[in-house]
């Protein structure tokens, strides 16, 4: 019998035995797997306790004896409301389902001439099939799961006994007692058999590491990036920051796909560009980097930046160096990431002038063509930068911004950001005065959300803003600077010391000096030898994936996880072509994904084995591609 039906029965004696028993089970589940949340389990409440009697089942404080859900006619409310929490979370008011906006659209095939038709052909095939405008999970599954807070978490044993299967589930409770209740009502072991295999996180009291919350994403990349089913029991500014941290990365998640089209640009060009010497091995110098974004807080450093240019090495990032020039300061270094093709442009309107351009290795040739003084480096996560025999420079994306900060912080002794805002300030441009931008609004976009500022202003972000600011956080980790002053009024940026231009002073240093060391880091390097028999090998591995018998939705996003994990294999194993492949696979997956959960059945093998057809196609398409290419580099 289970839990529902003694509820149902109202069988005192038969209750209070199962609930005694069900914490017994649960404390020796424990005591295998988590030692320590064991130990705390056993020692006395000190918030709450369980109340259990002729009138139902409640929750006490004990501090002032008040019962946290109703009592209505000698009858404690708690299974109602966990019953009504526990009914059609997908359509349930006290549920949330948040969206990361990724819809099932065709694509323009002139900018993605591969990855496009394989998502166009899938989204043909749903058409003929009688796909509907929304999405259908089945019965009883539910997508990527989080819970802030568990109030006794009888709905959970409510849904696990209806036969709810989560795709993923992560909860945080931040209070034992309230935790140790839920051992009486939930069967953990049986819980973790209903959650896809590691898709079960489980906090209690704090969330030891965010880097954990980001895995939590990371490890279904693809399948929990569209939908997100949340409840928040109760209000605390743990749980509220649980949830923020949740949502950060459930947005930024579908950030930095990238395609197979714009890695074969920058491999391409940067075999153009591999004439240059590259940044090599670089060692620090005894000097401060100034590095210089186009954010709307630079129109307040100019003065600062100006003053102190012979004190510090300038890195000018991306549009930031019209608005230097313009106020009269001639940046050191001038980086550049960005593949695009008026990217020269842009540079001649600032002008270039004899600014030494260090670029990254995949920019399009024509821009370096502008420089009398020209390199590049290894920009980390570009297919493209795996070719060369030399060291990688990580964490320099999705900004040239990350890059300029990338840069400095391997290069220089200490680090001084100006204008990486990483994010929108409230009432300014998204972009410095007299840039390449012209005149802009002042109005926030959709989709934006209030972040911690590094000053007194208010300041919004978006997912590719916080991506920015993850990976320069990550990149301080990394690089260990010695120190890194953000003078902006941005996000704060963790491992960051905010301050005012007013607060420190720069020593002199001999900046020729510094920067010919730099330049001395700056050599030529040869190119690794490039195989296609490899990428076979991998593609024919993810085919032999796809083709397994898929009975309904449930498993196909199992295995949608299970090529992810090849995915982040190959990307770590050989980046070259993990990089390559991952952001065009992953977009051709979520389409299968998506366009599978528009059929209104379960009956899915006829649309998930045509979809299979069209993506081994488009591998086979990928293949000849970089085979032609390797073709044209060899004569």
């Amino acid at each position: 019998m289970g839990l529902l039906e003694l509820l149902e029965q109202d069988n005192l004696e038969s209750l209070q035995d199962f609930l005694s028993k069900r914490f017994v089970q649960n404390m020796e589940f424990f005591s295998q797997t988590s030692p320590k949340l064991f130990e705390t389990l056993k020692k006395q409440p000190q918030d709450y306790n369980l109340i259990c009697n002729q009138k139902g089942i409640n929750i006490v404080n004990i501090h002032n004896s008040s019962l946290i859900y109703p009592e209505i006619e000698s009858k404690y409310t708690m299974f109602e409301v966990h019953q009504e929490i526990a009914t059609t979370p997908l359509n349930n008011p006290r549920w949330n389902l948040k969206s990361n906006e990724i819809q099932l659209t065709p694509i323009d095939e002139n900018k993605l001439p591969i990855t496009g038709i394989g998502i166009n052909k899938m989204i043909e095939n749903l058409q003929h099939l009688g796909g509907k405008p929304y999405y259908h999970l089945g019965a009883n599954f539910l997508p990527s799961t989080a819970v802030y807070g568990l109030f006794g978490g009888l709905f959970l044993e409510l849904l696990r006994e209806k036969g709810c299967f989560f795709h993923s589930l992560f909860i945080f409770e931040e209070n034992i007692d309230l935790f140790r209740i839920s051992c009486y009502f939930v069967h953990y072991a049986a819980l973790f058999d209903q959650v896809s295999p590691k898709a079960f996180y489980l906090f209690v009291r704090e969330i030891i590491d965010p880097k954990i919350i980001r895995h939590y994403f990371a490890a279904r990349k693809i399948s929990s990036n569209f939908m997100l089913l949340e409840l928040q029991m109760y209000k605390s500014q743990k749980l509220d920051a649980a949830r923020e941290l949740l949502n950060q990365e459930f947005l930024s998640n579908k950030r930095g796909w990238g395609s197979f089209e714009d890695e074969m640009i920058g491999i391409a060009n940067s075999l153009k560009n591999s004439n240059y010497n590259v940044l090599s091995y670089p060692m620090r110098v005894n000097a401060p980097v100034c590095v210089v974004g186009n954010g709307p807080s630079l129109d307040s450093l100019l003065p600062f930046i100006k003053k102190m240019q012979d004190r510090m090495i300038i890195f000018s990032c991306g549009t930031a160096l019209k608005v230097l020039k313009n106020y009269g300061v001639q940046p050191d270094f001038q980086i550049e990431i960005e593949r695009i093709d008026y990217l020269r442009d842009v540079l001649c309107d600032a002008p270039l002038g004899d600014t030494p351009l260090l670029c990254g290795n995949m920019v399009n040739p024509s821009a370096l063509t502008l420089s009398k003084e020209g390199y590049i480096f290894l920009r980390g996560g570009s297919s493209s930068s795996y070719m060369f025999e030399s060291s990688v420079i990580e964490y320099a994306a999705p900004f040239v911004g990350n890059a300029g900060a990338a840069l400095a912080m391997q290069m220089g002794s200490e680090v001084i950001l100006c204008g990486i805002d990483c994010g929108y300030i409230e009432g300014m441009s998204k972009h410095a005065k007299g840039s390449y931008y012209g005149n802009e609004n002042i109005d926030l976009p959709p989709n934006v959300y209030p972040v911690k500022p590094n000053s007194d202003r208010t300041v919004y972000a978006d997912s590719i803003f916080i991506l920015s600011r993850q990976n320069l956080e990550m990149a301080i980790k990394l690089f260990k600077p010695k120190m890194v002053l953000n003078l902006g009024w941005g996000a704060f940026i963790e491992g960051t010391r905010s301050i005012s231009v007013d607060d420190f002073e720069l020593a002199k240093i001999d900046k020729d000096k510094c920067l010919n060391e730099m330049k001395s880091y700056m050599k030529p390097v040869s190119i690794k030898k490039m195989n296609l028999i490899h990428i076979r090998g991998y593609l024919n591995n993810i085919k032999m994936l796809l083709q397994k018998d898929i009975k309904d939705k449930k498993e196909l996003f199992m295995l949608i996880d299970e090529v992810s994990i090849l995915m982040v294999d190959m990307s770590v194993k050989n980046p070259h072509i993990g990089i390559l492949l991952e952001g065009s696979i992953a977009h051709l997956l979520q389409n299968l994904l998506l366009s599978i959960l528009h059929i209104p059945h379960n009956q899915i093998s006829v649309l998930y084995k045509q979809n299979v057809e069209i993506i081994m196609w488009i591998f086979d398409k990928m293949c000849f591609s970089y085979g032609v290419l390797l073709a044209f580099q060899e004569h």
